[in-house]
């Protein structure tokens, strides 16, 4: 239907502007859009073309731009003829003037009984103001439209006085303060554009046009990322005013609904924000006005779909979100790699921070591991894990799990988390277990904790193995088990041994009190995002040193890639295995062993290690009595091995070993080495002289007797030794007789044994053929010793041969005679024996004689 023309008759002595009022709402529209349509002089009729075929008019003085009258075309009901005039005059100088009161006098019954019209503005508000102003006769031709009118005007912005309606800036403090509401006094007003009036079944729907830029927010970053919601700088809103609690707020609420929202979410992310309402609320109680946007996010985590009511707050540094998880919110599935892992309850958490730009959105909650059924069920003192999300097309997508574990064995990792049977025999405790699963391990994101998400599913913890402390990530694999590379701090036993390696090194970041900075958290709030930037770092393990490589699949399963300094062995590089036992090694010495030398690192206190090597030493016995019993020639192959220790307070060696030494081993040691040894020379010469020390123990069997002992002389096994005689006497308290039969049962020769006898005690040539009559040697054998000791005195020999076998001048003859005595020596000595022996050496000087040679 086309607009239609009217007539309009001006009866005022001033010309007036007649503005279109539009509004969806027709004839319930009390102040709407404004559009000036024709300007009409004093006292004068016209033609009006109007622009809707049902319009809403507001006349205006057109000089002061006061509205004069509100009127309305209807189609057939009401078509004119339409004017203005005196009457509209009075009717809104009374208006005018009842605004004037209320401003005025807040407290006087009257204002507060009009006030109470306004309180409940869910029921119908236009018949009872009518009604109020009908019963007080100073007002009775006020009308809802004329007051309407007069607060628009009233609430007009001094520099907006002069311009047209249309072109109006209003003051919504005043506005909200003329509708029944409370301006808080501390908050600076809000000037709004474009002020409607409507009514629908003639409850207030009030609209306003607001400039974003010109709220009074908490902050300028809060104001700045509200106006980053809206892709436009003027705003329409509806206006809502409240006395009480019963609508969940009080004061003035600013509000508008979407169809979607795209909120910036962090750097470059935007997240979908469905249905969205958007309100501004001015609060009395607040100094400044809240921002809050409501609406719906859609989730399909790990094939679990759902959707969350959300409600978005923004304050001065950060947004905050309420969420409500729409239906069930239990049982949410792991990702299928995470065998175990159930997570019980949960919810989502979202957080946008304005500076720096960051956003978090995940879910978090409650889970168990394991089974309680098959005793498997795993402790936990942190039973909180969370899924952090990002957004691909603003849509919500798992980026990474985190929990937490406090203590598990490696075979209870394998039972729990894998299909696979644990095959590694070495026990190994995983402590602080912090467990992570990525949706993209090639791309990693950094952690609140300062490490990388990194790996596919798997754990970062500390290690014990053999009391030796690890730390790493270790990598869970349903089908191949474990795989890791783990450090160790460099270790170092005193200046004998250190091992060292290629690791970089493990820090965590701790907050102010020291306690490691948790992964299973959403930073959603800026008071983490603080504490995560004062957060300091603490080394758990300092670079350089060995690389632990853990894997389950085949044999190696502990394998250690270090460098290894021991004595003057310097970083040696050292591919070892842990096995029961520990981390075994070898090392080589180049030409000072005859072996490697096999060691093992039992803990983190405790090096021992075997080799072989030969000594050729001479060995001094020890002195019995002021008399030393010689020394011994030691060349032969050693069995060593030595245990380094560690304690808060001391640094222990102890050294030992063996060797075989005339048919028997030998052990030395183990003894206390002094621990500042520097060499692999200087602890074989502790050796050296451990065995110098102990020789009386290590060599008893040789020392035990004096027959041993003195066999070993004879051997050449011990030597050294001035007068085996003199020891035996000195030493083993042996007499003459005791000396004699030692050394003949130790294959001493007669001659020896004659000269032992003759320097150790002094004896005559008698004395000592007396001592070898009876130790068994023949008169022949002492006599030849004699002479080899005392010298060719045939006189001495043949009295020693009388006295000690009691032979007769004859036998000794034949012995004197066989010993190289000529027969005129024997004459003669036998003549300075006298008696029987006179008369044969007499006897012996006549055969002598040739002229007593009878020849036939």
């Amino acid at each position: 239907m086309p607009a239609p023309t009217i007539s309009f008759a001006n009866r005022l002595d001033f010309t007036v502007t007649v503005y279109d009022s539009f509004s969806t709402q027709d004839k319930t529209n009390y102040f709407g859009t404004l559009t000036s349509i024709a300007t009409v002089p004093a006292n004068t009729t016209a033609s009006v073309q109007l622009i809707h075929s049902t319009s809403v008019l507001i006349v205006s003085n057109a000089t002061s731009n006061s509205p004069l009258a509100r009127l309305i075309y209807l189609p057939e009901v009401s078509t004119g003829p339409f004017g203005v005039g005196p009457a509209d005059v009075n009717a809104m100088a009374q208006t005018m003037n009842f605004i004037t009161f209320i401003t005025d006098n807040k407290n006087d019954p009257l204002t507060l009984a009009f006030k109470d019209l306004w309180k409940d503005n869910s029921k119908p508000q236009v018949t009872p103001v009518n009604q109020f102003f009908a019963k007080h006769h100073p007002y009775a031709n006020c009308t809802f439209a004329t007051y309407m009118m007069g607060i628009t005007y009233t609430a007009e912005q001094p520099e907006a006085k002069g311009k047209p309606l249309n072109q109006a800036l209003y003051s919504l403090s005043t506005l909200a303060t003329l509708l029944g509401g409370t301006w808080p006094s501390f908050l600076p007003d809000i000037v709004v554009t474009k002020f409607t009036c409507n009514t629908h079944n003639d409850v207030l729907a009030l609209q306003a046009g607001i400039d974003l830029k010109k709220l009074p927010a908490q902050s300028d970053a809060a104001l700045q990322f509200f106006g980053s919601l809206f892709n436009v700088q003027q705003l329409q809103v509806a206006v809502s005013i409240n006395h009480g609690f019963n609508m969940g707020f009080l004061g003035t609420r600013l509000s508008i609904s979407l169809d979607a929202m795209h909120v910036p979410f962090g750097d470059s992310a935007t997240l979908t924000i469905n249905k969205p309402t958007v309100i501004i609320d001015v609060n009395p109680l607040f100094k400044f006005i809240v921002f809050t946007v409501t609406g719906e996010i859609p989730f399909n985590i790990f094939g679990k779909q759902f959707e969350a009511d959300v409600s978005m707050v923004i304050d001065n540094i950060e947004a905050n979100f309420g969420v409500v998880i729409k239906g069930d919110k239990t049982s949410l599935p792991a990702p299928p790699v995470m065998k175990g892992v159930h997570f019980d309850t949960f919810g989502v958490g979202i957080g946008i921070i304005f500076e720096p730009p960051s956003a978090a959105i995940g879910l978090s909650g409650q889970l168990h591991i394991g089974d309680p059924g098959s005793g498997t069920l795993v402790a936990l003192d942190d039973d909180t894990f969370v899924v952090v999300c990002q957004l691909i097309e603003e849509v919500p997508n798992p980026l990474y799990i985190s929990f937490y574990v406090p203590q598990m064995h490696l075979t209870d990792v394998f039972t729990v988390f894998t299909n696979v049977h644990c095959p590694v025999d070495v026990p190994v405790l995983f402590t602080d277990l912090s467990f992570q699963w990525s949706e993209n391990p090639m791309e990693p994101v950094a952690l609140p904790d300062g490490s990388l998400s990194n790996m596919g599913y798997g754990f970062s913890a500390a290690a014990n193995i053999f009391d030796f402390s690890f730390y790493g990530d270790v990598e869970i694999d349903l089908t191949n088990g474990l795989t890791a590379d783990i450090e160790m701090a460099p270790l170092a036993l005193g200046s004998i041994f250190a091992i060292k390696g290629d690791g970089t090194g493990v820090s965590v970041k701790v907050d102010a009190n020291g306690n490691p900075i948790k992964n299973n958290q959403l930073v959603t709030k800026a008071a983490q995002k603080q504490a995560l930037k004062d957060a300091t770092t603490k080394q758990l393990v300092p670079p350089g040193g060995a690389v632990l490589k853990l894997q389950t699949l085949a044999s190696p399963f502990l394998h250690l890639n270090a460098a290894v300094s021991l004595f003057e062995v310097e970083n040696v590089h050292l591919d070892a295995d842990i096995t029961s036992s520990g981390i075994t090694f070898d090392v080589g010495f180049s030409g000072l062993l005859t072996s490697n030398m096999s060691c093992t690192l039992s803990d983190f206190h405790n090096l021992s290690a075997a080799f072989q090597y030969g000594i050729n030493d001479t060995i001094p016995l020890p002195s019995i009595g002021g008399v030393s019993l010689g020394s011994i020639s030691l060349q032969t192959s050693v069995g060593a091995h030595f245990a380094l220790s560690t304690s808060s307070s001391d640094i222990v060696l102890k050294v030992g070993g063996s060797f075989d030494f005339e048919g028997l081993t030998r052990n030395f040691g183990d003894f206390t080495a002094d621990v500042n040894i520097q060499t692999l020379s200087d602890l074989l010469s502790s050796i050296v002289n451990n065995i110098e020390q102990n020789a009386e123990q290590i060599f008893g069997d040789l020392l035990s007797t004096g027959v041993a002992w003195a066999g070993k002389v004879q051997q050449d096994v011990i030597t050294g030794v001035n007068s085996v005689a003199s020891v035996l006497q000195n030493a083993f308290n042996q007499d003459a007789v005791q000396v004699a039969s030692t050394m003949k049962d130790a294959g001493f020769g007669p001659e020896q044994i004659v000269g032992g006898l003759q320097s150790a005690f002094g004896m005559t040539q008698l004395g000592v053929a007396q001592v070898m009559q009876q130790v068994g040697y023949t008169g022949e054998q002492v006599a030849s010793a004699l002479q080899t000791v005392f010298g060719s005195d045939a006189a001495q020999i043949a009295s020693a041969l009388s006295g000690a076998y009691g032979w007769s001048a004859d036998q000794i003859n034949g012995v004197l005679g066989q010993i190289g005595f000529s027969a005129n020596q024997i004459s003669q000595a036998f003549q300075s024996l006298g008696g029987e022996f006179s008369n044969f050496g007499n006897s012996i000087l006549h055969d002598l004689d040739p002229s007593n040679w009878g020849f036939p």
